[in-house]
């Protein structure tokens, strides 16, 4: 009979590991929201753009260049970004020159794959 109690617990226990760890990644993974970016200019001038920050994978890292037409909206495509941070957003105008301001990606009122909209003046 203790043999057959031992044997039940040793059970238990090893169900309750595995099937503890199971759950673990899969929580962690569900928070993560990645989103691609879409910059509106309202700007009567042309604007470039690129963004610096925490990709999909983790790297810190730069994408490329895009450009806006005046009063237009470009979607930079094919870049992933961590909703719940922040981006560098680096933009030039011709009358003002490079700048870059720091944009948060609101976590709270988007959805992972979703297209994230900045404006631009």
């Amino acid at each position: 009979m203790h043999s057959l109690t031992r044997k039940v617990a040793t059970t238990a226990l090893v169900a309750g590991a595995l099937f503890g760890s199971l759950a673990v990644p899969g929580t962690a993974y569900a928070a993560n929201k990645y989103v691609q970016l879409k910059v509106c200019s309202g700007s009567t001038e042309t604007v470039k753009f690129y963004f610096v920050g925490e990709n999909q994978y983790g790297d810190w890292g730069g994408s490329r260049f895009w450009e806006i037409a005046p009063k237009g909206c470009t979607v930079a495509e094919g870049y992933w970004w961590i909703a719940g941070q922040s981006v560098e957003f680096h933009h030039r105008k011709p009358s003002t020159g490079w700048r870059w301001e720091p944009r948060l990606i609101s976590a709270n009122d988007t959805s992972n794959g979703a297209t994230y909209q900045l404006y631009i003046g």
